[in-house]
C-alpha cells in the first residue's frame, strides 16, 4: 500500500514538473512592445539602453519631450540605462508584462535621481477618442486635472496616470488646477487647448515640463484604428494589384487604407481569438517588419506597404 501511494505521489510530482517546464518557457519567451518619452527637465539629450535577457536593445537618442520608436521586450525584469554626455546618468531594473506599454523616464526629486513610470497602453474604440493623462511634473503636487469640463481626476499624484476617459472625437482641451482650492485670481497649473482627438483611436496626454521650464503636454498615439494616415496625405508605395483579401500565398500582405497592424493582426488569428493573443501576433509581425516600414512606430504604417508574416 506505502509502494502505491509512493509512486502515485512520484507520477504527480513528474507531471507537475512537466507541466511548469512546459509553462516556463511560453511564460518566458511572451513579448511587449515598449518606447520611452523623456520627462526629465535639464537632463537634455539621452542614450537609453535595454536588457531584457534577450540581449541589448539600444532605444537611441532622445531629447527632454520626446519620444523613442517602439522596440519589443521579453515579458518579465528588464535592465535599463540612461546615458548622456558619455556618462551613465542612472540604471535601474522595470518589469513589463504582455502588451504595448509607454515608459516614462520621471525625475525623482526626493533623491536626485530617475526612475520609470510604466503604463500599459489601450486599445482604440470605434466611434470614439479615448484618452489618459500621465502626471510627470513633481512641482505641480497633486492637482485636479480637467478634460473641457469632465474631472478626469480629483488629486492626481506626481507618477500617476488617469484611467481612459471615452470622448467625442474632435478639438478637445486639458487643464489642471489646485484641487477645490481656486480663488479668484488663482493661476491655472496647465491651459492647453486646441487637442484633435480622432476616431477609434486612443492618447496619453504626458504633461511634462518645469526646472525653470514651460509645462506642456506631449501627446502620443497609444493604439487604435485606423493608424493608417490617408493616402492622399502621405507617399503611396506601388504595388502589383491583389485581391480583396490582400493576403498573398507567399506569406505577406500589402496595407490597404484603413489598416493598422491591429487590425492586420486581427485577421491572422483565430475569430475566438483573445486580445492577447491579437497583441502577441501583432508583436511578431512588428518584429519581423519594423526596418521595412521605417517609422519607427507601429501606428506608424501606409497603404501600399508590403510586410512580411509570421508563419
Amino acid at each position: 500500500m506505502r509502494t502505491q501511494f509512493s509512486s502515485t505521489r512520484s507520477l504527480a510530482l513528474l507531471v507537475l514538473g512537466l507541466g511548469i517546464c512546459l509553462l516556463w518557457p511560453a511564460q518566458s519567451f511572451a513579448k511587449a512592445l515598449v518606447r520611452f518619452i523623456h520627462a526629465v527637465p535639464g537632463v537634455g539629450t539621452a542614450t537609453v539602453d535595454v536588457n531584457s535577457g534577450s540581449g541589448q536593445q539600444d532605444f537611441g537618442s532622445i531629447g527632454f519631450g520626446q519620444v523613442t520608436p517602439y522596440k519589443s521586450l521579453r515579458s518579465g525584469s528588464f535592465r535599463w540605462t540612461l546615458e548622456g554626455g558619455g556618462k551613465v546618468l542612472a540604471s535601474g531594473t522595470s518589469t513589463v508584462g504582455n502588451g504595448v506599454y509607454d515608459i516614462v523616464i520621471l525625475d525623482k526629486p526626493s533623491e536626485s535621481g530617475v526612475e520609470l513610470g510604466v503604463y500599459k497602453a489601450a486599445s482604440g474604440m470605434p466611434g470614439t477618442s479615448m484618452v489618459r493623462v500621465v502626471h510627470a511634473v513633481p512641482e505641480l503636487g497633486s492637482p485636479m486635472f480637467m478634460l473641457d469640463a469632465q474631472t478626469m481626476a480629483n488629486r492626481l499624484p506626481y507618477m500617476d496616470a488617469t484611467r481612459y476617459y471615452s470622448i467625442k472625437p474632435g478639438i478637445h482641451s486639458i487643464s489642471a488646477m489646485k484641487p477645490f482650492e481656486m480663488a479668484p485670481g488663482d493661476p491655472t497649473l496647465v491651459d492647453l487647448k486646441g487637442f484633435h482627438f480622432r476616431p477609434g483611436v486612443a492618447y496619453s496626454a504626458i504633461v511634462v515640463g518645469s526646472r525653470g521650464q514651460m509645462v506642456r503636454v506631449v501627446t502620443v498615439v497609444d493604439r487604435g484604428a485606423p493608424l493608417t494616415h490617408p493616402v492622399s496625405l502621405v507617399k503611396v508605395v506601388k504595388t502589383k494589384p491583389m485581391s480583396d483579401s490582400s493576403m498573398s500565398s507567399s506569406g505577406s500582405v500589402v496595407v490597404r487604407p484603413g489598416d493598422s497592424l491591429w487590425s492586420i493582426a486581427r485577421r491572422l488569428v483565430a475569430p475566438s481569438a483573445t486580445n492577447e493573443e491579437v497583441e502577441a501576433k501583432l508583436v511578431a509581425v512588428w518584429d519581423m517588419n519594423a526596418k521595412r516600414i521605417g517609422t519607427g512606430d507601429p501606428n506608424l504604417i501606409f497603404p501600399g506597404q508590403r510586410l512580411m508574416l509570421p508563419s
